[in-house]
C-alpha cells in the first residue's frame, strides 16, 4: 500500500534535511512526501536534497491545523504517515504500520513505540514519564481520557477515516489528540505497533511546550466533548474515585453537567465533598452506579485503584464501566 508523508515545518531549517531524509528512507519509488512550510523565515527548504517524490508546499504562517489540512489535501494515497520537522522516523516504521492496517480494516490510525532525546542535557521527568507511559499502552480505547495515546509524529493513519470526521480541526484545542477523540467516537481503532517507530527530539521551542493549545484546560476541553457525545450523552448516576485536586475538579463539572453524582470514594473517608457522600473504596462492591470515573493526579495511584476495582468489582470492564480521568 502506498503512503504518503505529511510533514509541517516553520523555521526547522536545522533539522528539517535529518527528518526528510529519514521519511524517504522509509518510502518505495511511488510514495510521496509532502511538506508544508507554514510561513517560515528561515528557508528550510535549501536544507533538504531535490527528490521526485517531494512536493512542497507553502503557505503563510497559519498554524499546524491549517497546514496539516492543506498538506492532507494533496496527500494522493490511502495511507498518511506523520512526522514533525524535528523529529526522526526509525527503519521499519512503515511496514510495520502498513502491516498491521492491512490486517484490520477497522484500524484508524497505528502508532508505535518512541525514543526521546534532547541535543543538549536531560530530557525532563515529565516528558520521560509521559513516553514511558505511551509506550507501554496495551489498549489505547481503555485510557483514552487519560493522555494522548498516540505520539503523533509516529503515527500511520487511513485517509479515508480522516475523511470520514473532517480531519483536524483547527482552533484553541490539541489537534492531534482532539482527532484521536473524534476518530474513537466514530468507531474507529486506534492501535500501535511493538517496534520503535520514531526518535522524539525534545527542545524548549516544542509546541507542545510553547502553544497555549496543548495546555490542560485544551485537553480537558475536548475530554468533556468526548463524554458528553459518549459515556455521558444522557444523564447518568455516577460516582467518582478520588477527592483530591483531579477529582474535585471532575466532580464539579459533573455535577455541573446535571448527572446524579451518587459517592465519592477515597481511602480519606470525609464526610462529603461538594455535597457527595465520601465512601471508603470497599463500598464500591455494592455500589450501583451506571459509570465510575477515576480522578487521580498522584503518581501510581491509578495503577492501584485499577488492581482494587478488578478485586472489588470484576463484572466491570475498564472503557465502558469506568474510566480514568486526569
Amino acid at each position: 500500500m502506498s503512503v504518503s508523508w505529511l510533514i509541517p515545518v516553520r523555521d526547522g531549517a536545522a533539522w528539517l534535511g535529518d527528518a526528510v531524509g529519514s521519511a524517504l528512507a522509509e518510502c518505495d519509488a511511488h510514495d510521496q512526501v509532502v511538506v508544508v512550510d507554514d510561513g517560515s523565515s528561515d528557508n528550510p527548504r535549501q536544507s533538504v536534497e531535490d527528490d521526485s517524490r517531494i512536493l512542497w508546499l507553502e503557505q503563510g504562517p497559519l498554524g499546524i491545523a491549517a497546514a496539516l489540512e492543506y498538506g492532507r489535501s494533496h496527500c494522493i494515497h490511502p495511507y498518511i504517515a506523520r512526522l514533525d520537522s524535528d523529529d526522526v522516523a526509525l527503519p521499519g516504521r512503515i511496514r510495520a504500520q502498513v502491516q498491521a492496517l492491512d490486517a484490520d480494516p477497522s484500524l484508524a490510525v497505528v502508532g508505535g513505540k518512541a525514543e526521546i532525546f534532547c541535543d543538549e542535557g536531560a530530557v525532563p521527568e515529565g516528558m520521560a514519564r509521559y513516553v514511558a507511559w505511551v509506550n507501554g499502552l496495551q489498549d489505547l480505547h481503555r485510557e483514552i481520557l487519560v493522555e494522548s495515546p498516540l505520539f503523533h509524529p509516529g503515527v500511520l493513519m487511513r485517509a479515508s477515516a480522516l475523511d470520514h470526521v473532517g480531519g483536524y480541526r483547527g482552533g484553541d484545542l490539541p489537534e492531534d489528540y482532539d482527532l484521536w477523540l473524534r476518530l474513537d467516537r466514530a468507531g474507529f481503532g486506534l492501535a500501535a505497533v511493538s517496534e520503535l517507530v520514531v526518535r522524539l527530539r525534545d527542545r524548549p521551542g516544542r509546541l507542545t511546550r510553547t502553544d497555549p493549545r496543548y495546555r490542560q484546560a485544551a485537553f480537558e476541553q475536548v475530554k468533556k466533548e468526548w463524554l458528553k457525545t459518549g459515556p455521558l450523552s444522557s444523564a447518568r448516576k455516577v460516582a467518582v474515585w478520588g477527592a483530591g485536586k483531579t477529582g474535585k475538579r471532575w466532580l464539579r463539572w459533573l455535577k455541573a453537567e446535571g448527572h446524579d453524582v451518587h459517592a465519592v470514594l477515597d481511602v480519606h473517608c470525609r464526610t462529603e465533598r461538594q455535597g457527595v457522600p465520601v465512601l471508603a473504596p470497599e463500598r464500591l462492591v455494592d455500589l450501583e452506579v451506571d459509570c465510575l470515573f477515576v480522578a487521580v493526579g498522584a503518581r501510581g495511584a491509578r495503577a492501584s485503584i485499577r488492581s482494587q476495582i478488578q478485586t472489588l468489582r470484576a463484572d466491570w470492564a475498564e472503557g465502558s464501566d469506568w474510566w480514568a480521568l486526569t
